[in-house]
């Protein structure tokens, strides 16, 4: 008798729209790693861990910079203010890409040298 493959078998053997694009951009984006989606990622949204991390994109593909006070909560409800840090950048013949972290500048006061914060802050003097 032949062996029967699973509903779970096929899932895993065939990749998906959604997991074909998720590699494409961080590929173009010049990340590695798990193609595993992490809660509030997308295909085109990604999160990275540091500003550090962030800047190597920024220093790659280029891109609009955009900084929001956010609020984040540890698993024993304790709250603590950060600055959600965006990087919006078109990736020819792909998708408009956001790559995202949580910046501390209370306590990365590196962050405020690097190019991707300086070239924020030059803008906002120029539009401002």
């Amino acid at each position: 008798m032949p062996e029967r493959i699973g509903a779970h078998a096929t899932l895993t053997s065939h990749p998906t729209a959604r997991t074909l694009l998720a590699t494409r951009v961080r590929r173009a984006l010049g990340l590695r790693g798990s193609l595993t989606l992490q809660h509030d990622e997308t295909p085109t949204r990604v999160t990275v861990w540091s500003l550090h991390e962030l800047q190597d994109v920024y220093a790659r593909v280029g891109g609009t910079v955009t900084l929001t006070q956010a609020t984040r909560t540890v698993s024993d409800g304790t709250e603590y203010t950060v600055i959600e840090t965006t990087l919006t950048t078109q990736l020819p013949g792909l998708a408009i890409a956001e790559i995202t972290t949580d910046w501390d500048p209370h306590t990365e006061l590196d962050g405020y040298g690097l190019p991707v914060i300086r070239d924020y802050a030059a803008a906002g003097a120029r539009r401002g």
